[in-house]
């Protein structure tokens, strides 16, 4: 069990990135939603001790991250937004050095680690191949398997699957799931979707503050019979925002399609079934208001 109590963090810039975080993230996978700039990549920086917070407090599994920041690591796999590469550094070798950095110091240990990982990762006919140029979604699947380097307890991967096709974003999502309920994973993510297809527990991020967290089966319930929707054009799609609380609004076969929340049925519109994106957009449409 990963807890977070009272956690906040301000750079130097004055932008205050986590104000007063409070989350208990069980073993699993645990979505973390939040639209960009909401504070989720500080939030991942400060678990993976990569930053200090000005306050607060984060425990795992009885170890006081902040007081020892190395017990933590060693039971940490970290994929973060953005990882640079070696160039002209085939994935095995890649791999390899990195096992010996995770303290793998025995050749046949890091040799069937390094194996295990790029086959469970479908990479293994790739392993003679620079990493620098992978897809973007074969770079994503080498990031797993240096976060799964030495059997991590925890792991958190940040903004996995943004730039990735369906195919390569199934193919993760598939990944993860492999992973099995013995760990804690954390999903930090912009994409409602990658939360609603993976995760039975997950928390929203906004402001650096979370809004909102539970079971996205349970969370899309208390809102039922409170989402109508409607086919409008642009202009109607306008004047609806101006005088209802609009959730949100999409394109669909050329036509635009809006979502409202209210409690009785407004004129013109149809009910609709709820789901994590009316949570996730209705939860920021409140908190923008109450701002």
């Amino acid at each position: 069990m990963l807890s977070i109590t009272g956690l906040s963090k301000t750079y130097d810039n004055g932008v205050k990135a986590l104000n007063n975080v409070n989350l208990e993230v069980p073993k699993g996978m645990f979505g973390l939603l939040g639209p960009n700039g909401a504070g989720k990549s500080s939030l991942m920086r400060t678990i993976a001790t990569l930053q200090t917070a000005d306050a607060g407090q984060i425990t795992f599994d009885g170890i006081d991250v902040f007081n020892d920041p190395q017990s933590l690591r060693k039971r940490l796999g970290y994929l973060p937004q953005d990882f640079g590469v070696y160039p002209r550094i085939s994935a095995y070798e890649l791999l390899d050095h990195m096992a010996i950095l995770k303290g793998l110091e025995s050749k046949g240990e890091r040799k069937e680690a390094v194996e295990g990982l790029l086959a469970h990762t479908n990479l293994f006919q790739h392993r003679k191949k620079a990493v620098s140029g992978f897809s973007g979604g074969m770079r994503q699947r080498f990031g797993i398997a240096q976060a799964l380097l030495g059997d991590p307890d925890l792991i958190i991967v940040d903004e996995p699957t943004a730039g990735l096709d369906p195919e390569e974003r199934n193919r993760f999502h598939n990944l993860l799931v492999s992973l099995g309920e013995e760990k804690a994973i954390i999903l930090s993510t912009h994409i409602v979707e990658d939360v609603s297809e993976l995760c039975p527990n997950m928390a929203v991020l906004a402001s650096g503050q979370i809004l909102l967290e539970g079971n996205p089966i349970a969370l899309t319930d208390q809102l039922n019979g409170q989402i109508w929707k409607k086919s409008v054009s642009l202009d109607e799609a306008q004047e609806i925002e101006s005088s209802m609380p609009l959730i949100s609004k999409r394109l669909f076969a050329g036509k635009t399609i809006v979502h409202v929340m209210a409690e009785n049925q407004p004129e013109g519109f149809d009910a609709a079934p709820a789901n994590l994106e009316d949570v996730y957009f209705s939860t920021l449409l409140q908190h923008r208001n109450a701002a």
